[in-house]
């Protein structure tokens, strides 16, 4: 009878780890074509490598896995970087989603945290945009989590007169947001499509962004977004890059026909931005120059991030940020992509995501090295 207790006892388990991989292989799947997706958008935008290029690179990928039918992607990187980039180190972004994002950020237990609702709780003390109303688990609360009925939300959004209606979670791309504005006469019908929505969401106060921000573009809240990475106990940031509309834009996101340029390490804007196309840009439509274009508050969105990347750090080793600069020169948190953060902005305005950590980096993947 004992015998008979221990089998069955173990089949639960066994049903639960083999659902769970039978998840994650689905994830990474998908991961795998939205990879793949993002490269058919840049047609015409290559750069042959050489034979001497192709070997270098299947040799460097070598002790990690096959990338030979990825050479497509290190064509791409190459036209980006016009021929004179560290061509082997660029990871494709196929491979990153599915395997190296995958590893970092342990996506089913980051996607359960990555919720806006929930920023209030982990980055107290880090100035964020006022919330004034949230859904949560399908409940409705105001910016202190106090549960309120549909006539108290409207009320509050009256109140605030405009704000901006986010969806707690996979919000990127600029995916389910809008505007509310109540100067407007078909503001009660947007919140109340916005209320009447299942999804969780949270309704914010709109950002007022400083005047250098303005002079790159003036319709929408340009985002800097910062990958950081934690590695033996250290923060490190790989990579930042701004974020811009255009023609009207009030988002800006590069699915919405944004734009987005790298940062270097001080802040300042590098010489060509790009569009999701790939198509190069050395100035924004409305007039300023990249080149050179000194972003204020910079510094400041560097150490917020050393101080609080590790409250996550149980979960997650791997974070996008994504931060505005108010009228007064100060960091706003907008966003913490725990998960899935968008790696192709980054390789293409500022070289290999990983630079010379790299190989230390898809050691730990691929080989099992050393622990996260």
């Amino acid at each position: 009878m004992s015998s008979i207790k221990a089998i069955l006892g173990k089949i639960p388990a066994g049903l639960s780890k083999a659902l769970a991989t039978y998840k994650d292989n689905h994830l990474r799947k998908s991961r795998m074509k939205v990879g793949h997706q993002a490269l058919e958008v840049k047609q015409g935008k290559r750069l042959p490598v050489s034979s001497a290029q192709r070997s270098e690179i299947l040799s460097f990928w070598k002790p990690y896995r096959d990338v030979s039918q990825y050479l497509p992607w290190f064509e791409f990187y190459n036209w980006c970087s016009d021929g004179k980039g560290d061509l082997k180190r660029y990871i494709p972004d196929d491979i990153y989603y599915a395997e190296v994002d995958f590893f970092l950020t342990s996506p089913r237990r980051s996607y359960e945290l990555d919720d806006k609702n929930l920023y209030d709780l982990f980055f107290h003390g880090v100035r964020m945009p006022q919330a004034i109303v949230r859904k949560c688990n399908g409940l409705l609360m105001d910016k202190d989590y106090h549960i309120i009925t549909r006539e108290q939300a409207i009320a509050l959004c009256r109140e605030a007169r405009c704000g901006i209606h986010k969806p707690a979670r996979n919000s990127e791309g600029g995916k389910g947001i809008c505007f509310i504005d109540f100067a407007q006469t078909d503001a009660l019908d947007t919140l109340t499509a916005c209320l009447d929505s299942p999804r969780d969401f949270i309704i914010q106060e709109i950002i007022q962004q400083h005047e250098v921000i303005n002079q790159l573009y003036d319709k929408s809240v340009n985002s800097i977004r910062i990958m950081s990475i934690i590695l033996d106990g250290e923060v490190h940031i790989v990579s930042s890059v701004i974020r811009m509309g255009r023609d009207g834009s009030r988002v800006d996101n590069t699915s919405h026909g944004g734009l987005v340029c790298g940062l270097t390490s001080d802040g300042r804007l590098r010489e060509t931005g790009f569009d999701k196309t790939g198509a190069k840009w050395t100035r924004h439509p409305q007039g300023a120059v990249f080149k050179d274009f000194q972003l204020v508050g910079y510094d400041k969105c560097v150490n917020i991030i050393r101080q609080v990347a590790g409250r996550l750090g149980t979960t997650t080793h791997l974070i996008s940020w994504d931060f505005a600069i108010d009228r007064d020169g100060e960091p706003v948190l907008i966003e913490a992509n725990l998960t899935f953060g968008g790696v192709n902005i980054h390789q293409m305005c500022n070289g290999p995501i990983f630079g010379d950590m790299t190989e230390e980096i898809l050691s730990r993947i691929y080989h099992n090295d050393s622990k996260k």
